[in-house]
């Protein structure tokens, strides 16, 4: 389990996120939605441990460190993508968490690596440089290195961002697969139609948590209203 209490964080003088308390199970695809500016990726942020500076509390209960269950997307704008490494590079940097910086990849690894990139649909592009990548297949390679991690706690950012339709398609099946494979899998996105198609958890996010449940309970007109809207209309909490 992954989750906050009463979090609250701010960005100088602006709130960007208030009182939020959520969690994310194993076993769990969850989507984070709301409008721009509404405090998702700060959640997300906040959960990854890059936003230390914040009122409330972040809950990890599962058995291990923060650093070797987490895996992490960040969104594909905030990378250089002119780097000069491969996509089997990219991808074996979701090991140096596990090896350290000291350490070389070994069979294990590198074996590791390949499974992702077939996972994903990359394998054939291994060699390829990620600067010479569409948007899609530079998506694919961020969740080929999110899976070479090997972590019970899948984050991404925005993962569906300049995509086509069918390879949204086919990364929405991916990260399904791995809820049911017993990982907690927790999604920003704008999408709310493939959230709800896919997730069986929706957040809905206004600088506070408008609505927390399941597709059925949270997807009323009320709650998109209170999302998308200018004006936040408060916190209504769906039990499952």
């Amino acid at each position: 389990m992954l989750g906050v209490e009463h979090l609250t964080v701010r960005y100088g003088s602006q709130v960007a996120l208030e009182d939020a308390t959520v969690r994310f199970e194993a076993g769990s695809f969850s989507a984070i939605i709301g409008p721009n500016g509404a405090g998702k990726s700060t959640l997300l942020k906040t959960l990854v441990g890059l936003l230390p500076d914040h009122q409330g509390a972040v809950r990890l209960d599962s058995g291990h460190s923060a650093q070797s269950c987490v895996a992490y997307v960040p969104q594909q704008q905030t990378l250089d993508w002119a780097f000069p490494v491969t996509v089997w590079d990219v991808t074996m940097m979701g090991r140096t968490g596990r090896l350290g910086w000291l350490r070389w990849p070994g069979r294990r690894d590198r074996t590791i690596v390949e499974e992702a990139l077939r996972e994903t649909g990359v394998y054939d592009l291994r060699h390829r440089h990620i600067g010479a990548l569409s948007g899609g297949q530079r998506q694919r390679v961020l969740l080929a290195r999110m899976l070479a991690r090997r972590g019970h706690l899948l984050l991404l950012d925005e993962p569906l961002t300049g995509v086509d339709a069918t390879t949204q398609e086919q990364l929405m099946a991916l990260l399904r697969a791995q809820a049911d494979a017993g990982r907690a899998v927790v999604m920003v996105t704008h999408d709310l139609e493939q959230a709800r198609r896919w997730c069986d958890h929706l957040v809905l996010i206004n600088r506070r948590i408008v609505a927390d449940g399941t597709p059925e309970q949270v997807y009323t007109p009320h709650n998109i209203e209170a999302t998308f809207s200018s004006s936040h209309l408060g916190h209504t909490h769906a039990e499952a």
